[in-house]
């Protein structure tokens, strides 16, 4: 008999990444397990706030970290369901072919990923149908796609975003 509290994928996180993820396996059957460190994100008028959210860093752990100097260092980061995704400012830039292949820069070489821009085209197409909000200008300077609320695409609820 199978152990029962085996699973098929544990995902670290439920953010951008680990949310993604899960959401896209959920129909597989396969037994999932979702861990994330933080709670629910409080419902509270401050949410909408830009000054205590960012400024102030309502939300932000306050644990210190160490840099490799071994000074104090704060991560600047969230602990919560969803991630410091609740958090980032719904900015998604989008790779480009170049960005999966080796990189030489003034630093040195930055060695190409482990898969090519076409094997996540499908995966990454999928986020963007998901989110509706990227698109691409033709413009040199934002060829990388741009981040949009107004991408005149039909939302699920019948209007237009």
């Amino acid at each position: 008999m199978a152990n029962e509290s085996a699973y098929d994928v544990i995902a670290i996180g439920s953010g951008a990444g680990g949310g993604t993820l899960v959401h896209n396996l959920a129909p597989s059957g396969k037994r999932i397990l979702l861990l994330e460190r933080g709670d629910y994100v409080r419902r509270e008028k401050e949410n909408w706030d830009p000054t205590a959210v960012n400024l102030n860093g309502r939300y932000q752990t306050k644990e210190v970290w160490k840099d490799f100097k071994g000074r104090d260092l704060h991560p600047h980061t969230n602990y919560a369901v969803g991630g410091n995704t609740k958090f980032y400012g719904a900015a998604l830039f989008r790779l480009r072919k170049e960005d999966f292949g080796e990189i030489r820069h003034h630093g040195g070489i930055s060695p190409a990923w482990p898969v090519t821009y076409d094997e996540m085209e499908r995966w990454t197409s999928g986020s963007r149908r998901r989110t509706c909000r990227t698109r691409r200008t033709g413009s040199p300077s934002t060829a990388r796609g741009t981040s949009s609320s107004r991408t005149g695409r039909t939302t699920k609820r019948g209007t237009s975003s």
